[in-house]
């Protein structure tokens, strides 16, 4: 559920939002659409995908800004939502009545999710009752955003763009699971809407996950990583299809709703055994291409069915936690549009920042406007560094010219952990908290991943200066500002291919983050360093974080993971230590 409060305090007119489901988060956006703080409660609660109300997030917020948040109710709720909620169903009921595919399963939409909302276990519910007890944690009454709405807003209001496409896809929220809005000026307005189980695109990409041995809350990236390992099996996409058709029928509770209403681990064993009696013969690098396959037809044909006719003058503006999945977003900067900004917190993370902005928009008539970066979280000073480090009886040094520093470390084939300035907001590690490498070593996926805990087929991602792109990637013309964000892959230059093998996927692309001294310059200078000394202008940027655990958020967070990773050197602000 996603809400916006209108603060009046001496920052006035500032919006604080939140989501407080899956991947809870908070932000407090002032009254020109401006970013202030973002964070999300994985963070602080050190869970991943932290559900509910996001308390300790607010409370970080609150800290930062305290003269910005509401200190008593200061809005009323448009609708309450459980209204909401019930008229879409209702709409669901009546549309299957018109001309939409019957054989999808009415009885699980209506049955399954009607039920579990109107009981208080739907996140629309759960809201409500935070509505309730507000008073008790100083928030006062709020503004409900649907979900879709929530997610078109956090892309389009971000973009700059004063006109655009906006679309929506995800596994599901508020019973839908895509959108397509017009963007125009401050108004976001809806143009169509697809049901859950009319497309159910990401809702089969975590069924496949969870089929072939992972975890479908959050490992739909691993299999995109390994569907370029596959190929196009005609016998294999056949098959998957079938095993999809059936599980949507009507009448049957498919695959989707019994993993999230049903003990995920049974399921998740049923699934498995299904797999060698219905799919058994084929590989999972060709289910992961079969998947992959379709996600990216269905998604364009979605989109150039819903597109302007003069693709070539129009922008794109994309959220939802299928755009996460940086080969479509890759494929439909493809199909001709002028420019594609994908949100960078585009899963549900992002709700909170799509809450406040729709507020803005549609109720104050604020215009887009660019994000211009996703340092929005806590920074630490020295003091804070040092006692860290201390804490651990570490060795440092305090380094004058620490990014010269790390760049020569990398050159020497160190891999050195950043932890400077602000967090990111989303699910990327930007390079303030960031495990660093040189892309010269292409055996780095396997020995590094495996230090991290990780899965090896994963392709580690590059960080570029944003000088030096067009020598690195094909095609950046209207994306730039997507890739400052590493939201969308790229096919490599030859050069690109030879001097940086350890960031370059079989399939010969790879998800690029073009920095800009403007916008971190700290981390421009370490690439610019490793650059002068060796003519590269990339660096390996992964995510500084042992395996299913969130990115560190804390000094102490990062001392720990870095003792734990047994990496060779930690970075934090002036301060080293080495392994």
């Amino acid at each position: 559920m996603m809400m916006a409060d209108e603060t009046r305090g001496k920052q006035s007119g500032t919006v604080l939002g939140w989501h407080d489901s899956h991947c809870a988060s908070a932000v407090l956006v002032d009254g020109t659409g401006q970013v202030l703080f973002a964070a999300a409660e994985e963070r602080y609660s050190k869970k991943k995908l932290q559900k509910g109300y996001p308390e300790q997030a607010i409370a970080d917020l609150t800290e930062h800004f305290p003269d910005a948040v509401p200190q008593s109710p200061v809005c009323t709720v448009d609708m309450p939502l459980g209204a909401k909620v019930v008229r879409n169903l209702g709409l669901v009921a009546s549309s299957f009545g018109k001309g939409l595919n019957t054989s999808k399963s009415v009885t699980s939409l209506l049955g399954t999710w009607g039920k579990r909302l109107l009981r208080g276990q739907g996140s629309g519910v759960v809201g409500s009752v935070e509505q309730a007890n507000a008073s008790e944690k100083n928030i006062g009454y709020q503004h409900l955003v649907e979900h879709h709405a929530a997610h078109a807003a956090s892309a389009y209001y971000c973009s700059g763009f004063p006109k655009a496409m906006v679309v929506t896809i995800d596994g599901l929220g508020d019973c839908l699971s895509a959108t397509v809005y017009a963007g125009d000026g401050s108004e976001l307005i809806p143009k169509a809407k697809y049901y859950y189980n009319e497309m159910p695109l990401g809702a089969n990409y975590e069924v496949l996950t969870g089929l072939l041995g992972f975890n479908p809350d959050r490992h739909c990236g691993k299999i995109t990583g390994l569907s370029a390992r596959g190929h196009a099996n005609p016998a294999c996409v056949t098959a998957l299809g079938r095993f999809f058709e059936e599980s949507w029928k009507r009448g049957r509770k498919n695959w989707f709703d019994r993993l999230h209403d049903e003990d995920e681990e049974a399921v998740l064993r049923e699934l498995r055994a299904l797999r060698q009696s219905h799919l058994g013969a084929f590989s999972r690098e060709d289910l992961a291409w079969a998947i992959q396959d379709e996600t990216e037809r269905r998604t364009l044909a979605l989109i150039a069915h819903h597109a302007p006719t003069d693709i070539g003058h129009t922008d794109i503006c994309l959220a939802g936690g299928v755009f996460g999945n940086v080969r479509v977003n890759q494929k439909i900067k493809g199909m001709g549009f002028r420019n594609i900004f994908v949100q960078p917190a585009m899963d549900d993370g992002g709700l909170s920042l799509g809450a406040a902005l729709y507020h803005l928009g549609m109720e104050r008539g604020v215009m887009p406007r660019r994000l211009d970066h996703c340092f929005l979280g806590p920074a630490f000073d020295e003091a804070a560094m040092e006692e860290a480090i201390q804490r651990r009886g570490l060795a440092y040094e305090k380094v004058d010219h620490i990014h010269y520093a790390i760049a020569q470390l990398v050159e020497q084939g160190l891999v050195v952990a950043r932890f400077d300035g602000a967090m990111e907001f989303g699910p990327r590690a930007l390079g303030n908290r960031s495990i660093l490498y040189h892309t010269v070593d292409p055996l780095v996926n396997t020995w590094l991943n495996k230090r991290l805990a990780r899965t090896e087929f994963m392709p580690f991602a590059p960080a570029t200066l944003v000088e030096k792109g067009h020598r690195c990637y094909l095609n950046l013309q209207g994306c730039e500002h997507a890739a400052e964000f590493m939201t969308m892959t790229f096919d490599c230059t030859t050069e690109m291919k030879r001097t940086s093998p350890a960031v370059v996927h079989v399939d010969g692309t790879a998800r690029g983050q073009l920095v800009d001294a403007r916008v971190n310059p700290g981390f421009h200078e370490i690439l610019s360093e490793y650059h002068k000394s060796t003519g590269i202008p990339s660096l390996v940027n992964t995510s500084f974080n042992m395996h299913e655990a969130p990115i560190v958020a804390t000094p102490d967070d990062a001392v720990k993971s870095f003792l734990d990773g047994r990496l060779d050197c930690l970075a934090m602000g002036p301060f080293l230590v080495r392994a």
